[in-house]
């Protein structure tokens, strides 16, 4: 029997250590698993967070540059309102020559005309002063 009971105690031995090395070997499995889940989020999140701040800075520099539109857009609506105003100012400067430039024309024609009937009337009296005097001699 105790042929039987050593035997059976070898066996019982032997199937535990193929249970252990069974067991060590899904262990080591196990932790390799773990190990490169481990390291791949750890990559993941390297990668995650340096999209996240890729995109903050890009959010950030797009933010200051709206900032710069605006106020080129506030510079630009400045000088469109200056220009705006010194273009009704030279409007209002043009109406008003024009019509001083209407006047002095109308000005103009009239003492041409009055020049123009004087210098008949002279003539005229010329004429007839000669014409005594040349009478007279």
């Amino acid at each position: 029997m105790k042929d039987k009971h050593s035997s059976e105690v070898i066996y019982a031995l032997a199937d535990y250590k193929q249970l252990v090395l069974a067991y060590r070997t899904k262990h080591a499995e196990l932790v390799k698993a773990l190990t490169f889940w481990k390291t791949s989020v750890v990559w993941l999140s390297a990668f995650t967070i340096l999209i996240v701040l890729g995109i903050m800075f890009w959010l950030l520099d797009n933010g200051k540059d709206l900032d710069k539109n605006k106020k080129n857009e506030e510079l630009l609506n400045g000088q469109i309102s200056m220009f705006t105003e010194k273009l009704s100012r030279a409007e209002n400067d043009l109406a008003f020559t024009k019509e001083e430039l209407r006047r002095k024309e109308e000005l103009v024609k009239y003492l041409e005309k009055n020049i123009s009937t004087t210098s008949k009337k002279l003539l005229e009296k010329m004429l007839t002063e000669q014409e005594e005097s040349v009478a007279v001699k």
